[in-house]
């Protein structure tokens, strides 16, 4: 026994049959929905552009992962940085950049050919290329609409609304100055009219930008993987590799920007070295002629060296004094994105790192600002990093100056005790030493600056770029994108979604009752009874054995109606509101007993309403009202109809305005008493219980109750608050009858709302079906 529970408690609980209970009686929609959304889906797929996935591979030079110059060309290029892979990416991605890809392109005047539904791209069928002479200027108001021409190939001629243009020539033309030049990409004509529309390069940058797809296949190492969708094959690979182009021709501009920078200003600081050695030679010439000098003596010669040697010393220190003033001077403006100070002279390496470091990481900050927030928080990360860089410079200068001032000091002694033993040389002598010094401090500073520029120059001449192209711009051989079997899964998909969140709504989401489940979930009040909806209201003696009197019959047992000692003799029938079919349950329950050869009653207290009485057609005859009124007996209004052993009294003819007083009258008890002496049984039609109390009062005089509940029309709130209605609590041996089921969906006899499983055939009737089929 324990076994069998468990089985078909399993069978309950199976996820498949509850998903076939609740959606396969409405099989139709979900075929509806299939065939509209798989004809989407064709249609889609017919006329939508196939779409190409373009892709390269690029390798960032990032010290931290591993890709750096080899020291061979370190040599050659003396101001190169390491980039951060991440910012490479940003700036890959970029808007800007490739608002110069589609100037380069032309991309701004794509020329189309018409297709069915859509435009179809001609970029390698149009025999020309069209460009516009200030892209950024390009006005959109009348480019936007469709722009037909005819080209020449004879005339090398442009036909364009009428008129003739050349090829190769900037023209102006109604939609502003254009150039119509061969196209590089032409392949294949086509018979077709061309024509070209003008698009904004900012739209068509931000489109692309859009399309574009920068990613980092390992985070470990350096390698970039640019992939782009279009329609065009070819377009694709043009605008990956002029992408690629172009951002390496933006990185070597900026450091040749840089390299020329500091070439002009060491060209300058040599111009004017020159100048004043040329002052210092002349004032030495003029010196030894005026004074008739020809040779030093050899002690002369010996103080002349050492004091040279030590003015070249001090020259150096003040010179790099100098240097550590502008370093600090520039560190410490506001702004420091300009060229940074040149560090000819000073010995630290550390130093000039640190220079270098603050323009690589100003740079890139200026990079970032172009594609990121203000709080971003590698933006933030970099002004840290500045932050700090210009601290460890300012403590590397004051420490050098430090060291700097203790040198010229000891030089400045040493130097004053060689003039003093000079003052014995003669004064001509002298004065000739002095400018002597000052010539070969200026030569040395010269030769110097000479070494530079060579290095600066040659650093300008082998500027590389950051990256390392290993796959260029390469297109798949197949579309993909649609895929067929995706977009046919998808509308699959959304045909089920759609059908199953009608189903839902029509039946989760429904405010009234649909299910037994519904009422069992929100009352205690056991259900006795489904009955099905039928188009008649009345049972004949023909039908006595048809499915509805079969239900009633059941609802009969159910109650215990056909137990030889039963009490239940007096039974109530009501309901919430009008239009639950409690008259209808009345008059079937009675006639099912009175099939059954017991002696009923039916009696008509809906003195408002009363269905029962316009059932048999006796609602304008003495009843119920009349005898409380006391002008009639029972026997009076008791009357006989075309069935046997089933009598009925009508409501009565006594004005509305009564009726309110008589269900409080004392001969409620003696007609009670005697229909329960006269006949088996007593049903008794009342009036909903929610607007009046009738119900209510009659309950006091009855057995038991049942409740009728509408399928379908009967609201769920009402339903919630039986436990909690008074009234209801006042009924006596209470019941519900879940009345006009319906069958769900299109199935018309697979799948009830009962407990789910429903039954339009009689017992003998399957017999003889078998019998039949044998």
């Amino acid at each position: 026994m324990e076994t069998t529970k468990k089985r078909i408690q399993q069978e309950e609980d199976n996820l498949i049959t509850q998903i076939m209970h609740r959606f396969f009686p409405y099989w139709p929609i979900f075929l509806f929905f299939g065939i509209v959304s798989v004809a989407c889906a064709y249609v889609y797929l017919r006329y939508a552009p196939p779409l190409y996935d373009i892709s390269a591979t690029l390798m960032i030079k990032d010290e931290k992962k591993g890709s750096s110059d080899s020291k061979a060309m370190q040599s050659l290029n003396i101001f190169t940085s390491n980039d951060i892979v991440e910012n490479e990416m940003e700036v890959l991605h970029s808007q800007q950049l490739m608002k110069e890809v589609v100037t380069k392109l032309g991309l701004y005047a794509p020329v189309s050919t018409e297709g069915r539904v859509n435009a179809i791209s001609a970029y390698t069928s149009s025999p020309l290329s069209i460009y516009f002479k200030n892209a950024d200027d390009l006005d959109t108001s009348r480019g936007a609409s469709k722009v037909y021409f005819r080209y020449d190939s004879l005339k090398r001629t442009v036909n364009l609304e009428n008129k003739k243009y050349p090829v190769d020539e900037w023209v102006n033309t109604p939609y502003g100055v254009l150039k119509f030049t061969a196209n590089p990409n032409y392949k294949r004509a086509d018979s077709k009219p061309f024509y070209f529309s003008l698009v904004s390069p900012k739209i068509v940058a931000a489109s692309l930008a859009g399309r574009l797809s920068v990613s980092q296949p390992n985070k470990l190492s350096s390698v970039v993987k640019l992939v782009l969708q279009d329609e065009s094959p070819k377009r694709g690979e043009d605008i990956l590799n002029e992408l690629i182009n172009t951002y390496n021709a933006a990185s070597i501009d900026d450091k040749n920007e840089f390299s020329a920078k500091t070439l002009s200003i060491v060209t300058e600081k040599i111009a004017d070295v020159q100048h004043q050695v040329d002052s210092i030679q002349r004032l030495v010439n003029e010196y030894k002629e005026k004074n008739g000098i020809v040779n030093l003596s050899e002690q002369s010669t010996l103080f002349l060296q050492n004091v040279g040697s030590n003015d070249q010393k001090i020259a150096d220190v003040n010179r790099q004094i100098a240097i550590l003033d502008e370093v600090e001077k520039y560190v410490n403006s506001s702004r420091t994105e300009g060229v940074i100070p040149s560090t000819l002279g000073i010995n630290d390496p550390v130093l000039v790192n640190l220079l270098q470091r603050l323009y690589d990481l100003e740079i890139n900050s200026q990079r970032l600002k172009m594609t990121a927030t203000e709080n971003n928080p590698q933006l933030v990360s970099l002004a840290n990093d500045i932050e700090k860089t210009k601290k460890n410079i300012l403590e590397n200068t004051r420490v050098q100056r430090i060291s700097l001032s203790t040198s010229r000091d000891n030089l400045s002694s040493t130097l004053a005790n060689y003039s003093s033993k000079l003052k014995n040389i003669p004064d001509k002598e002298r004065d000739l030493i002095e400018i002597s010094r000052q010539l070969a401090a200026l030569n040395s500073t010269y030769d110097f600056l000479l070494q530079k520029k060579e290095e600066a120059s040659l650093s300008n001449a082998s500027t590389l770029g950051n990256s390392r192209i290993i796959d260029k711009a390469q297109s798949s051989l197949w579309p993909t994108s649609p895929q067929k079997m995706i977009v046919l899964a998808i509308a699959v998909f959304a045909a089920l979604g759609a059908g199953c969140l009608i189903v839902l709504w029509k039946e989760v989401f429904s405010g009234k009752i649909l299910f037994r489940s519904d009422i069992n979930k929100h009352t205690s009040i056991p259900v006795v009874a489904e009955i099905f909806n039928i188009k008649k209201k009345r049972l004949t003696e023909k039908e006595k054995n048809t499915l509805t009197n079969e239900q009633f019959r059941q609802l009969a047992a159910g109650m215990g109606l056909y137990g030889r000692n039963t009490v239940k003799k007096k039974i109530l029938i009501t309901s919430s509101i009008t239009g639950e079919g409690k008259s209808f349950v009345s008059y079937n329950l009675s006639s099912c007993l009175a099939m059954s050869g017991k002696k009923v009653v039916l009696l008509d207290f809906d003195f408002r309403n009363p269905n029962t009485s316009r059932t048999f057609a006796i609602n304008d005859e003495v009843g119920i009202a009349n005898f409380l009124e006391g002008e009639k007996e029972p026997y009076e209004i008791i009357k006989s109809t075309d069935k046997d052993n089933l009598f009925v009294c009508s409501a009565g003819t006594i004005p509305l305005e009564k009726t309110s007083e008589l269900l409080l009258s004392e001969r409620l008890r003696e007609f009670f008493c005697y229909m329960e002496d006269v006949f088996d049984f007593i049903i008794i039609d009342t009036p909903p219980m929610e607007p009046i109390s009738d119900a209510y009062i009659l309950s006091e005089y009855c057995d038991c109750a049942l409740y009728v509940i509408k399928h379908g029309y009967t609201p769920k709130t009402i339903v919630r608050l039986l436990d909690e209605n008074n009234k209801i609590k006042a009924l006596k041996n209470v019941a519900i009858v879940f009345n006009a089921l319906r069958p769900r969906g299109f199935v018309k006899q697979s799948y009830g709302y009962g407990y789910g499983f429903s039954y339009e055939y009689k017992y003998n009737q399957k017999r003889k079906k078998k019998k039949a089929l044998s």
